[in-house]
């Protein structure tokens, strides 16, 4: 008896398959997505702890400044809420007022130290906020002087940031728990400052305290 054999091809390995290919192009695009997803991720998250640290010591610095302004007053026997000493060219008001939006920095380049200015801002909408940071003679964006010091003076050779800053004064009231009625605080104010960056997105950071005339309470 006779035997036969079957001749046997090996398949050519030179090549590649649609299918494997097509496979190997899904695997690539789904490591170098999560690749860059991760470094995006990572990114952000980096810019979002720096912004948080910058706007934690501006925010505390405008408190500062505030106060800073009711305690040279009393020095120079003006009311404790005076803004004569550092109010800016445009501000006609005397004294600081309720219900109203401020903007207030170190006046490094006059006599004045401190430089404050009553905004037109009626709300906190993002809309409101973006609309009046994204004005040419913008009173609420921040700039870096030529020292490196975050003021907002955006004239000259100032380099424009993506942060704004602002305050916020309205009257301070306390509750009468027996009557459930409300009770004006006289000569104090609840004051609320503002944080804003539009770095890669829209965040509004704020921080609350009072500021008192605590020598004639």
């Amino acid at each position: 008896m006779q035997n036969f054999s079957i001749p046997f091809h090996r398949p050519d390995k030179k090549g590649f398959t649609i299918l494997e290919l097509m496979v190997g192009i899904v695997v690539f695009t789904l490591g170098f997505l999560g690749s860059y997803l991760l470094v995006d991720s990572a990114s952000n998250a980096s810019i979002r702890s720096r912004d948080e640290i910058i706007g934690a010591n501006i925010m505390r610095g405008q408190i500062e400044l505030l106060k800073n302004l009711r305690d040279t007053n009393w020095i120079q026997f003006r009311s404790w809420n005076s803004i004569e000493l550092a109010r800016s060219s445009v501000e006609t008001e005397n004294v600081l007022q309720p219900n109203t939006y401020y903007t207030i920095a170190n006046n490094f380049s006059a006599g004045k130290t401190i430089r404050i200015e009553k905004l037109s801002l009626l709300s906190l909408s993002k809309e409101a906020i973006v609309q009046e940071f994204q004005k040419d003679n913008s009173s609420i964006r921040l700039c870096i002087d030529s020292l490196g010091r975050y003021v907002h003076d955006c004239t000259g050779t100032n380099l424009k940031t993506n942060y704004a800053s602002f305050l916020f004064l309205e009257p301070l009231v306390t509750r009468n728990i027996l009557t459930n009625t409300l009770i004006p605080v006289d000569r104090a104010y609840k004051v609320t400052v503002f944080f804003v960056s539009l770095n890669k997105g829209y965040r509004l950071s704020d921080m609350n305290t009072l500021i008192t005339d605590w020598k004639n309470q």
